[in-house]
């Protein structure tokens, strides 16, 4: 009888322990470039739009971001911004469980540079 006592204890924790090891959120991972550099310190929002719960992060100097314990399913929207680029934002994204790599790095444009030119002919 203690036999059995112990090896359905034992079953129990195995069973417990499985159970506890499932995976039940999401993972996306990605990167970020403006066509020929990745792009460094950029901001990540994503947003879980059923309960607009918001998800930040920033790029690598690879240009590359990930984001963990996220939602399962979507709709999620989400948005990079930077001081050297233009914003972006892209809506609809579904995530699975485990990882969600993005299959293409996300493309952003280069803002424009505007340059003063201060005239120093000051003539009297």
């Amino acid at each position: 009888m203690t036999k059995l006592k112990s090896f359905m204890t034992l079953g129990v924790f195995l069973i417990v322990g499985m159970a506890s090891a499932q995976i039940t959120s999401s993972t996306i991972n990605g990167k970020v470039s403006d066509g020929d550099l990745p792009v460094a310190n950029a901001k990540i929002i994503l947003i879980y739009v059923p309960t607009n719960s918001v998800y930040e992060t920033e790029t690598d100097k690879k240009g590359r971001f990930s984001l963990d314990n996220l939602e399962v399913g979507g709709p999620f929207k989400i948005e990079v911004k930077g001081d050297s680029i233009e914003n972006y934002s892209r809506s609809g994204l579904q995530l699975l469980l485990g990882d969600n790599d993005l299959p293409k790095p996300i493309m952003v444009r280069k803002k424009e540079t505007t340059f003063q030119v201060v005239s120093t002919n000051n003539k009297v």
